[in-house]
């Protein structure tokens, strides 16, 4: 029993394949911007030259390549987009189930005993046994308690016209989550993001990709 109450537990925390992500933007980008040029920079500076950073930056390249901008250095740029990321700390709760219990629920042999009286006052016992098909079903369940921990994963993204030095672009996406390592959700949450690329604000779910570690 402890088991199987161990492979539920885990089976009920691997069940959501799907990345949900709350995103909220703002905008004054001149339109259209298609072949503007923007350099992806992480934010503070001092991160730029982390391995981390460099892993996760070609994912948040790839998105603004999609919405038509053309990447580019920092001095060539006509945009420069600060990049922040975040995890905090888990927040563990406990969760109750329930696990069915099967069982016999009919059939199979039956024995049979008693006794009979004539009318003429005579006496007798009798035995004797049947069978039918046994039938099996939920007879009750038992109850079980495990933990799940969450994370709240930020990204944040603003963009800054090079040439004024004036913000035209904000944009966050928060995702809570059994993941505790923010470089296997990177992708879908910037992806989520730029969904609402560049004005949208709203619940995004990622149905395409790997599921929340």
């Amino acid at each position: 029993m402890n088991k199987l109450i161990c492979l539920l537990a885990i089976l009920t925390l691997s069940a959501c394949v799907n990345l949900t992500a709350n995103v909220q933007s703002f905008s004054e980008i001149p339109t259209p911007y298609a072949n503007k040029k923007v350099a992806v920079l992480g934010y503070p500076k001092e991160i730029n030259e982390s391995l981390e950073w460099k892993s996760y930056k070609p994912a948040l390249e790839s998105q603004f390549h999609k919405q038509g901008f053309i990447i580019s250095n920092e001095n060539d740029a006509d945009y420069i987009a600060f990049v922040t990321y975040g995890i905090s700390d888990g927040k563990t709760t406990t969760q109750v189930g329930s696990v069915p219990q099967y069982g016999s629920t009919g059939g199979g042999t039956t024995y049979h005993s008693g006794s009979v009286s004539t009318m003429s006052g005579g006496y007798g016992s009798y035995s004797g046994s049947s069978y039918s098909m046994p039938t099996y079903g939920v007879i009750g369940s038992s109850n079980y308690s495990y933990n799940t921990t969450e994370y709240k994963r930020t990204l944040a993204i603003n963009l800054v016209d090079k040439s004024t030095n004036k913000k035209v672009y904000e944009g966050k996406a928060i995702s809570t989550g059994s993941c505790g390592l923010i470089g296997e959700v990177i992708d879908e949450i910037a992806e989520a993001l730029f969904q609402k690329f560049p004005t949208g604000s709203g619940k995004v779910t990622i149905t395409e990709g790997k599921a929340d570690c």
